[in-house]
């Protein structure tokens, strides 16, 4: 089986800046997938998970939330600090008790995070998604974005391509009216905290 996530391996490479993204293409892309297609109205207070160097929790911010960026990793969230000082940034563990109210939060993202690459239905992949709806306020949106190409492969020196049918699987548990969709090489897979 594949190892976990060490917060280690991100450390250079967020110190020399992370990923490279275009803002015009990222702005654009999660207005479509995300904003309208979950209604998703302005001032909404939103927790994403992994943030890495900050860049999407910045975005999202700019697109009228109230974002709060939370990552595993020290060197990504004093880069984020650095990079966008006007923004919100924890450095924490997102499976341990984190330093929110309960119910804080209308929207939990996460894009990318690792713990989700890997066994969905093993109890660190449940057992995070379970802390994490936690700070979700009743009715509020937990929303995980995931690149995979839906083959099932689960090599073990890489990352799994778990399948829609994984994803559905997964989030079931936490709401049967979850919603699971591929969108070139993503999968986007909604859960509300019911009421």
């Amino acid at each position: 089986m594949a190892t976990a996530f060490a917060p280690t391996i991100y450390d250079e490479f967020y110190v020399s800046g992370g990923w490279r993204y275009s803002t015009v293409r990222e702005w654009l892309w999660h207005r479509k997938n995300l904003v309208k297609r979950f209604d998703l109205p302005r001032g909404l207070r939103m927790l994403e998970v992994a943030c890495g160097i900050g860049f999407h929790t910045n975005l999202f911010c700019r697109m009228g939330f109230d974002c709060v960026g939370l990552d595993i990793n020290a060197s990504g969230i004093e880069y984020a600090k650095k990079k966008y000082p006007k923004r919100t940034y924890v450095h924490a563990d997102a499976t341990t008790d984190l330093p929110f109210d309960e119910s804080s939060f209308d929207i939990i993202i996460t894009r990318g995070c690792s713990l989700y690459h890997y066994d969905l239905a093993g109890e660190t992949a449940v057992g995070l998604t379970r802390n994490l709806m936690r700070y979700l306020k009743p009715g509020g949106r937990f929303i995980l974005i995931i690149a995979t190409d839906c083959s099932g492969r689960r090599p073990s020196d890489n990352i799994w391509q778990n399948t829609l049918t994984d994803y559905r699987n997964h989030f079931e548990r936490f709401d049967p009216d979850c919603t699971v969709d591929w969108y070139c090489g993503l999968s986007i897979s909604s859960a509300q905290k019911k009421q």
